[in-house]
């Protein structure tokens, strides 16, 4: 049996960077910084869609021709004439706008945070970790 060359020898698995405790915590900071991003958007999308049907609530009930229309808080249906429902799913409406504007700068929030531990740790670890979504 002849020996084999080193130029056919496989090379040994690098080691990489030592992963340090601060660079785990910064990790797992990215993580939770995800989850929370994603259940941002979650709640965006939920709220988009209550505005749509606020929007249609209020383009049917422009379409009403009775003096009273049923509005519904949570369970109930309360009797109520159409100029005061329109004010009510305006003024909600407008707040669901509101919400959105607020959340929407959160997740710019949690964005910049997850861009600045993402570039920390490419700049250390380079292709050996993947924190991609």
């Amino acid at each position: 049996l002849a020996p084999k060359r080193s130029d056919e020898m496989p090379a040994a698995p690098s080691a990489g960077p030592q992963v340090t405790r601060e660079d785990q915590a910064s990790i797992n900071a990215f993580g939770r910084l995800n989850n929370q991003y994603h259940e941002i958007q979650g709640k965006i999308k939920a709220k988009k869609k209550y505005s749509e049907d606020l929007e249609d609530a209020s383009n049917e009930l422009m379409l009403a021709d009775g003096d009273t229309v049923k509005y519904s808080y949570g369970w109930v249906f309360v009797h109520m004439d159409e100029e005061t429902a329109d004010d009510k799913l305006t003024a909600e409406r407008d707040q669901v706008e509101e919400d959105v504007t607020k959340l929407e700068g959160e997740l710019g929030d949690v964005r910049t945070k997850m861009d600045e531990l993402k570039a920390t740790l490419y700049s250390k670890f380079g292709n050996t970790i993947n924190l991609e979504e």
